[in-house]
């Protein structure tokens, strides 16, 4: 009877044994680049919804931002803000503003509108503008050319040809958005 009593005790000691905490990670293509998260968890089911979480707001900024995906609000503003006013979310309309401000402070060295000359650019396929093409759509690079409608959320190019790319910029507010996710986890 001992012995059982020693046995039991003892499997109650090792399913009753802490578990270890352990580093976890995982690598996804979203935004055109390798995204990686890596964290310290404790409970590996809290650590993979922590990291499914930074990766579901990875994909939401990709879908808001991108200049791939056509029904993304960027791409949506590349089409018609030669047109009309284009009306987007606080949250892209907010990040494009922001733009302007390191527009501005660096005298026009930071343009989200490079992307009316970038677009011409097929980096995979090595493929590059003619300088008669760069000359062409040069002068739609202008951040000054871009009116902010803050009332409406609203974005409208006053040139032809104008288009924006958040690249750098979109990318650093994601990370800053899965940081958040993080922080709020615990």
């Amino acid at each position: 009877m001992n012995r059982i009593a020693a046995l039991l005790t003892l499997g109650l000691l090792v399913c009753a044994a802490p578990v270890r905490a352990d580093w976890m990670e995982r690598t996804e293509a979203i935004m055109g680049t390798r995204c990686y998260v890596e964290l310290w968890a404790d409970d590996p089911v809290k650590g993979n919804d922590a990291i499914e979480a930074v990766m579901a707001e990875l994909r939401r900024i990709d879908n808001l931002m991108s200049h791939y995906k056509p029904e993304s609000q960027l791409s949506q503003i590349n089409q018609y803000a030669n047109e009309r006013p284009v009306q987007v979310d606080k949250e892209l309309f907010d990040l494009i503003k922001l733009s302007t401000h390191y527009s501005e402070i660096t005298e026009g060295a930071f343009d989200i509108t490079y992307a009316s000359v970038g677009y011409l650019y097929d980096y995979p396929r090595h493929i590059h503008p003619t300088e008669e093409q760069i000359r062409e759509k040069l002068p739609a690079v202008n951040w000054h050319n871009m009116l902010l409608d803050e009332a409406h959320h609203t974005v409208r190019f006053e040139h032809p040809g104008m288009r924006i790319d958040l690249g750098g910029i979109g990318k650093g507010y994601a990370v800053d958005r899965g940081i958040d996710v993080l922080k709020a986890r615990g």
